[in-house]
């Protein structure tokens, strides 16, 4: 049996997998604007205003604080993922 040659192989190249920004803001904002609407369901009827507005609202705040969590948790991933 020949001795086998170094340059024969394949050479093989690191693999990094980096999280994408778009899936982390999106289902962040989903995430946040289902647990805002829950509470806004769940909780106390404020005066001047329908429960329809209070989902949207309540909603809407939580999608904006959930993706600005999903964010930073992207962050750290894509930093995590860089190192080697």
């Amino acid at each position: 049996m020949p001795p086998s040659d170094p340059t024969d192989e394949p050479t093989r190249l690191p693999v990094r997998r980096r999280p994408r920004l778009s899936r982390f803001l999106v289902a962040g904002a989903l995430v946040g604007f289902v647990v805002g609407a829950v509470i806004s369901l769940l909780g106390p009827d404020a005066p001047g205003s329908s429960a329809g507005q209070e989902v949207i609202l309540l909603g809407a705040t939580g999608a904006v604080f959930a993706g600005l969590a999903a964010a930073i948790v992207y962050l750290a991933l894509d930093r995590r993922a860089g190192r080697d």
